[in-house]
Formats: C-alpha cells, sequence, structure tokens
C-alpha cells in the first residue's frame, strides 16, 4: 500500500512572473522528501490552460516549450467519490487524487487569491495563504493600509488607476505632485519581481513611468522614494505558532533591486535549475543591531498573523540605518524560492521548510472542516407547496 502523501506542485500561471514560478517549483521538487511524498506537476500555460508530465520536473525540457506542451496532457479539477483531484482529459481520463496542492506561482491568478479559490471551491487542502490572505498581501496599496492599521509606518504613496490617468493625466500629475516631492518610485500595485518598477526624478520621467507601470496594472502605486535608506527583508513561517526567520540585507546593482539582480545571477544546481531568489547578493544576517533586527522580525510576525498567514511569507521594509526607523514596504505572500535561505540560518533545511508547509496546510484544512457551509432550510419546498 502507497502511504506515501499526494502532492500537486503548482507553477507558471498567467503571470508576468511565470518564469520565475518554474524555477522556485523546479527548486521545491529537487528538495521534497520523496520517499514521504509522490509528487504530480501541474503546468499552467501563459494561456491559463492546465497540463500535467513528469518532464515538466526537469529544466532541460524548457529549452522547447511548445513541444514540452504538445507532448502534455491537459487536466482539470474534479472530485470523485469524495476525493479531490485533478483528471486527465482524453480516452484515458486518468484520475489524480491529490491529497494536497502546493501553488508556486507569483503573480496574477496565482499569488493573488484567485487559485486558492479554486481549491477551496474543489476541498483541495493546500499549502499557503488563503484567498483573502493572499489577496490583500498581493495588492500594495490594500497591505499599506494593514500595516498602518496595526501601527507601523508604511512608505507615504499616492495610488491611481488607469482608466482616470486615459481621461484626466494633468489632474493626475497634480494630484501626485500635491502628495508627494521627487524623487518618486513608480510601480504596478499587483505584481512582483520589480517588473514595471522604475524611479521618477522629474515630471517627464513620471509621466514615462506611469505609462510603463499602466501596461502591466489597472491600479498604479507612486510612492515618496528614500534616498539613504537600505532595505531589509524578513520571512515567517507557521500557522498556529510563527516564527520569524533572520533578517537579510540584498544588495542591488543599482537605484532599485531589478529583475535582473533577484533571478539572472543564478548559478545552477544540482539539475540544471537556477538558484533563483537564492542567488540575489545579500547580506544574511543583514548588517543591524540586535534590538532593530528584533523589532523587525516582531513587525514581520505581527503582520504575518493580520493577514492569517499560513506557510510562509517574506516582507520587506526600508531602514534608515542612522536613526533605525523602519517602513513597511510589501508582503510576499508566496517568496522567491519561498525565501528557503532566510531559515538555513536557523538550522532548517529546505525538505524541513517544504514539510512544515504540507503540514500548516493540511492542519488548516482539517481546522475548516469544523465550519458548517450548509443550512438545510424548508424554503424551496414551501414555495413549491405554495398555491
Amino acid at each position: 500500500m502507497n502511504s506515501k502523501l499526494k502532492i500537486g506542485l503548482f507553477f507558471g500561471g498567467r503571470s508576468t512572473e511565470h518564469e520565475v514560478s518554474i524555477i522556485t517549483a523546479l527548486q521545491a521538487f529537487e528538495n521534497l522528501n520523496k520517499e514521504k511524498y509522490e509528487v504530480a506537476p501541474v503546468y499552467v500555460s501563459k494561456a491559463g490552460d492546465f497540463y500535467t508530465n513528469p518532464k515538466f520536473l526537469d529544466i532541460k525540457n524548457y529549452k522547447d516549450i511548445d513541444s514540452l506542451i504538445l507532448s502534455s496532457s491537459k487536466v482539470n479539477f474534479v472530485r470523485k467519490n469524495g476525493q479531490a483531484g485533478i483528471i486527465k482529459q482524453g480516452f484515458s481520463s486518468q484520475f489524480l487524487t491529490l491529497d494536497l496542492a502546493i501553488p508556486l506561482f507569483h503573480g496574477s491568478f496565482g499569488e493573488d487569491g484567485c487559485i486558492q479559490g479554486v481549491f477551496e471551491i474543489y476541498q483541495i487542502p493546500y499549502a499557503g495563504f488563503n484567498v483573502l490572505g493572499a489577496a490583500i498581501a498581493m495588492d500594495k496599496v490594500l497591505s499599506k493600509y494593514v500595516f498602518q492599521s496595526l501601527g507601523f509606518q508604511a512608505v507615504k504613496f499616492v495610488s491611481i488607476y488607469r482608466n482616470d490617468w486615459i481621461k484626466d493625466s494633468k489632474k493626475i500629475l497634480k494630484q501626485v505632485q500635491n502628495g508627494l516631492r521627487f524623487p518618486m518610485m513608480v510601480k504596478p500595485a499587483d505584481i512582483g519581481s520589480s517588473i514595471g518598477i522604475n524611479k521618477a526624478n522629474n515630471i517627464d520621467e513620471l509621466i514615462f513611468n506611469i505609462e510603463i507601470a499602466s501596461t502591466y496594472s489597472d491600479k498604479i502605486l507612486i510612492e515618496q522614494a528614500f534616498e539613504n535608506c537600505i532595505e531589509i527583508n524578513c520571512a515567517a513561517l507557521g500557522y498556529e505558532k510563527v516564527m520569524p526567520s533572520v533578517c537579510e540585507m540584498p544588495i542591488r546593482s543599482g537605484e532599485t533591486l531589478s529583475y535582473a539582480d533577484k533571478y539572472m545571477k543564478g548559478v545552477k544546481g544540482s539539475k540544471g535549475t537556477k538558484s533563483g531568489m537564492a542567488s540575489l547578493s545579500r547580506k544574511i544576517p543583514a548588517p543591524i543591531s540586535k534590538n532593530l533586527a528584533k523589532k523587525i522580525q516582531d513587525a514581520t510576525v505581527k503582520i504575518f498573523k493580520a493577514l492569517e498567514g499560513c506557510g510562509v511569507a517574506r516582507i520587506d521594509y526600508f531602514v534608515d540605518p542612522k536613526t533605525e526607523q523602519f517602513w513597511v514596504n510589501e508582503v510576499n505572500s508566496q517568496p522567491g524560492s519561498l525565501a528557503f535561505y532566510l531559515f538555513e540560518p536557523l538550522g532548517i533545511k529546505y525538505s524541513q521548510l517544504l514539510d512544515k508547509l504540507i503540514e500548516d496546510g493540511l492542519k488548516r484544512f482539517e481546522n475548516s472542516k469544523m465550519t458548517q457551509y450548509t443550512f438545510n432550510s424548508p424554503l424551496l419546498s414551501q414555495m413549491a407547496n405554495a398555491d
């Protein structure tokens, strides 16, 4: 009898961070304990179609993604005899049960609560944040209100919408300049990996950067840029009991951490996968005082819990090294490389982190069974029998 847990790794997706998601998934697969888990890869194409194929677990097969997709089986979600899973399309219609899904998407339709909602509907246990927490964490504007409500400083900002910009850009520019001064950071409000993020030092750059950001999102975030601050990151891990990681200071090559800084500097792993966010130049632990590190760790756990966090998340901060003031920047509910490198100094291996994600996802699902989702009402029968 096979006692291994059947784990579905979900990755790819309709997102500008599609390739980053694949790297995270391949890393996770390499580090999952194969004696405990039977792994089914579920790749989501850029068109939004779901496929499975063991070949998705080898980076070498991505040299020709179109051929890889053609050789793969499309799958649909299904419930069969009280069990949840996926079913292959075609003559065989093979049903694959899933004991738990690990969503490893970055960005739209995967990190923002969308896929989590699908898992909830089909009653598939899953690792990571729930629908609400993922949605709020993904929205850089909404999350700032959460930070402020918890008593933390958030970066000063103005948010605008693409349609308003198109209708009256002069009005929007006035609104932005009334609230902020140059230099400013312009960002799409709901994607990550530094895509679409640029610094504006004057009005011309502001206009240009808003145009760029608006191609990636209908909501644009414009923040006051910090001139003399460092970036500090800290992660949290857990569910009912939450622990912080050590703090890190990422090292950037320019004024902001770019996509290239984060993902293009890796060395090849044991199976050809790049090391993703783990390849970023960084100082671990961060060169800050123990007192400041403790404050940031406490803030990280508090924010994680407020968002009903489960699994692992990384929270990014700006710090004034002279005054030790800090501002919360954003929450990454699906951090690149699952932020495993921030827990290694604490003696937690990547495989153990994955064990914890799975354990907590199953525990949350069991807890959800105590909630009644249906209500037996005579309403319809009474209406049907009414004259």
